[in-house]
């Protein structure tokens, strides 16, 4: 499974619709390629989703803690020293305000409109080839360990908040990074930018 590209069984479904919504048939498209791989005897599954220049995995892995089970975990490898590596919301927006707070301008915007740009639709690969003259960066992980897991917390979040706010959540905290509000004013649990470097995929470490 990747990006808007899910298994044979799951695309003859979802072309038997015609969906107005581009967003809807993907997050359709997840849940139904969840539904063919079911699995009751409590053991994880796992999809690979995506990957790193250096062939780093992204995956998802189900079922998570949340929603009986039916939640999945977003994961990538090397993001920490952990067995299971999920990126959470926070990490990734403590990330933005790290560069906010240390690196050009220009390339912090360029970035946020990349992560707003995901949460409209757009794949990770196409963000990357937009705006990946632009960002350039010496704190905090690399963009493409940003960018690659986004689609897939969006969408988790569309999923487990099916009938209320979905992929909007959190949404509201990049834009208020980008319009430059202070942290005082931010709703963010801030991950130390220590704890970041340490991880396999800091830029310093790349």
């Amino acid at each position: 499974m990747g990006f808007d590209d899910f298994p044979d069984p799951v695309e003859a479904m979802l072309n038997q619709h015609e969906w107005s919504d581009p967003l809807n048939r993907m997050r359709v498209g997840v849940v139904l390629t969840f539904s063919i791989n079911e699995n009751r005897d409590e053991q994880y599954v796992s999809y690979t989703v995506d990957e790193l220049h250096d062939d780093s995995p992204v995956f998802l892995i189900r079922p998570a803690w949340l929603n009986k089970g039916y939640d999945f975990k977003v994961c990538v490898e090397g993001w920490d020293e952990s067995a299971n590596p999920a990126p959470s919301h926070s990490e990734v927006y403590s990330d933005l305000y790290w560069k906010r707070e240390n690196d050009d301008k220009e390339s912090f915007q360029s970035l946020c409109e990349a992560v707003l740009d995901i949460h409209e639709g757009a794949s990770p690969s196409s963000v990357l080839e937009r705006y990946g003259g632009n960002l350039d960066f010496s704190v905090g992980r690399t963009p493409e360990a940003l960018l690659k897991p986004l689609p897939w917390l969006f969408i988790e979040q569309d999923i487990r908040y099916w009938n209320y706010t979905g992929r909007n959540m959190t949404i509201q905290l990049v834009e208020d990074l980008y319009d430059g509000k202070s942290l005082e004013e931010l709703s963010l649990e801030l991950q130390d930018i220590g704890a970041i470097h340490e991880t396999q995929l800091a830029i310093p470490n790349q």
